[in-house]
């Protein structure tokens, strides 16, 4: 919740500092998202996992012993190549489980309880934020840290869920190319693209909501208190994205979607008082991490008889890092020249530019498909 407000802290930092570096973490991110998930689906999800948690390891280290702009440049780029590696492959890993397991359908309503508990966890520990900075903006980089620590020994204690040889024989044997076209004969790729646009804006606004807060003069004492709350709320909704996913499709999913956060971030542009700054962003974090297992579970869905889901998922988060990078620079750029609000209200505006048209065209050209629809779990 800090490390927006902690980039200030480095002389020489400005909003259009922050926007750069962020713009060049995620084309790291970018770069690699889709390499990381044929690698992983090549060289194993688990061996992936760990490496993943051994980048994000040292991305700490930099941010919490590194000095100047630099050590915030390699801490950025390094937490967004651990996140390459790590996203579909984690999403991958999790689906194969759940196959071997002959579970497949319960795959969205258990890991939003799993996902809860993720993230109720860290709503208690944004309460002792408050406390460490209070020693030191560094400190919170210091439990980060070890909870780091603790991540990477548990992915070594993962256990692979066995699969067949025909399996390893077809992996083996399938180059790239023939991964995408498995993609396009499934469908998936105009759902990665509305999923990755949407994360992508959600990560630009969330990138500033630390330093619009300082600008805001909301004191730093609540800034997890305030991060706390949204994440618990996450927690919530994650509990229940079982139940959600059953009376959803994916269309009125996506259409909810773009209502609801298009709103919340035009809104952004248009208040001046603090606090309800402060419950506009709470409610963005929210709804960005509650929903966020019920948006994994449709695109898991469409590819769950591939045996590249860690490649194909990749493609959508390449998407999102790809926007990331856009919006994160775009909105420093506005905010550097314009204001806060302005950048957030362009922000709220390309949300509907965008999505919009990609809505109206998954809607033409798949809804009588009817592919997918809510699932019902035993």
């Amino acid at each position: 919740p800090i490390i927006g407000a902690y980039y200030l802290t480095v002389p020489g930092v400005t909003p259009q500092t922050i926007g750069t570096i962020l713009l060049a973490s995620t084309l790291a991110g970018f770069l690699l998202e889709i390499p990381s998930g044929y690698a992983s689906d090549k060289l194993g999800h688990k061996e992936t996992l760990v490496f993943s948690r051994v980048l994000m390891l040292f991305s700490t280290v930099f941010f919490l012993f590194g000095q100047g702009i630099p050590s915030l440049f390699f801490g950025g780029v390094f937490m967004s190549i651990a996140q390459a590696f790590h996203s579909g492959t984690g999403s991958a890993f999790m689906h194969e489980t759940f196959r071997a397991l002959r579970r497949e359908d319960d795959y969205t309503r258990v890991m939003g309880k799993l996902s809860a508990i993720g993230f109720a966890i860290p709503a208690v520990l944004m309460a002792v934020v408050p406390f460490l900075v209070s020693i030191s903006f560094k400190a919170p980089f210091a439990v980060a840290l070890a909870i780091d620590c603790i991540g990477l020994c548990s992915a070594l204690a993962l256990c692979r869920p066995p699969v067949t040889p025909e399996h390893i024989e077809e992996v083996n044997a399938t180059n790239f190319r023939q991964v995408l076209r498995e993609g396009y004969r499934l469908h998936f790729f105009a759902f990665a693209l509305f999923s990755g646009i949407m994360s992508g804006i959600l990560f630009g606004v969330g990138a500033f909501r630390a330093p619009y807060q300082l600008f805001l003069e909301i004191p730093v004492i609540w800034f997890g208190v305030l991060f706390g709350i949204g994440r618990a709320l996450a927690s919530l909704m994650l509990a229940y994205s079982g139940r959600l996913r059953s009376t959803l499709t994916v269309y009125a999913f996506y259409r909810w979607e773009i209502i609801l956060y298009s709103s919340l971030i035009i809104a952004l542009g248009f208040m001046e008082n603090r606090w309800v700054v402060a419950v506009l962003f709470i409610a963005l974090n929210a709804f960005q991490w509650g929903l966020s297992s019920i948006d994994g579970g449709y695109l898991v869905d469409i590819i769950r008889k591939s045996k590249f889901k860690a490649t194909l998922l990749s493609t959508g988060s390449q998407i999102d890092s790809a926007i990331s990078a856009i919006a994160s620079f775009s909105i420093g750029f506005l905010i550097e020249h314009f204001s806060y609000r302005y950048g957030f209200l362009m922000l709220g505006i390309g949300i509907l530019a965008l999505l919009l048209p990609l809505y109206a065209y998954i809607i033409f050209r798949y809804k009588r498909r009817d592919f997918l629809m809510p699932v019902v779990s035993n």
